[in-house]
């Protein structure tokens, strides 16, 4: 993924506040080329980042990650479209979004392991879930016996990664005037996800983005090509 230097953030940082939004991701494999989209958790590890998933047998996809070749993970944020009308100054319209890319080698768990992603996947999930206010929902005895069931139809597997990059594309080559009025915009959306970008935006301007790169008024300034 090329990243303009305006919109490169720190792929650990980012990848924490993306999974704890959103932990589904769309899988990539090649030889042949196929994708799938499952959920993944980031791992405690000392020797860089490890990534936990798992996926149906049936899938294709699980023949290539049992024959340990690279895979792709690639973690969505929020998305939304910005209408060139909105600027007080020319430009053209756009996508503001977030997404980090994950690539390294996969290897499998044994049974488990897959138990216990599984059942961490579940915790995590039930924690993060919306609307908060809800208590989360905990696996009684049934629901482990239906997983005892479904783990022979199940894969599980880590991905070691080697390469990570995150780009977040929040209007940072845009003046101060221009953002602020993106932003008033998606505000008034019907839809979360141009809300979440807009709060992004200003997470960013306010300096707890987690944004690397030049800083608003130098973007402004250097009014890079949008990618």
């Amino acid at each position: 993924m090329w990243i303009n230097p305006l919109f490169e953030v720190d792929a650990l940082d980012e990848l924490d506040q993306l999974l704890a939004e959103n932990s589904l991701a769309t899988l990539v494999v090649e030889n042949p080329l196929r994708a799938a989209h499952v959920p993944i958790l980031l791992e405690d590890s000392v020797d860089g980042i490890l990534l936990s998933g798992h996926i149906t047998r049936s899938d294709p996809v699980e023949q290539s990650l049992r024959e340990g070749g690279e895979a792709l993970a690639i973690v969505h944020g929020p998305r939304a479209y910005v209408s060139a009308g909105w600027y007080d100054d020319p430009g053209l319209p756009t996508y503001n979004f977030s997404v980090v890319h994950l690539a390294g080698t996969t290897t499998m768990m044994d049974e488990d392991a897959l138990r216990e992603h599984l059942i961490d996947l579940v915790r995590r999930e039930e924690i993060q879930k919306d609307p908060k206010s809800e208590v989360p929902w905990e696996m009684d005895e049934t629901a482990r016996q239906r997983l005892e069931k479904l783990l022979p139809l199940v894969s599980g597997f880590w991905i070691r990664v080697e390469k990570a990059q995150a780009k977040a594309k929040m209007g940072q080559n845009r003046s101060a005037d221009d953002r602020d009025r993106t932003r008033a915009h998606l505000d008034g959306a019907a839809g979360l996800e141009p809300r979440e970008v807009s709060a992004r935006m200003g997470a960013m301007d306010d300096g707890t983005g987690g944004r690397r790169g030049a800083s608003p008024t130098v973007a402004a300034t250097e009014r890079q090509k949008e990618q």
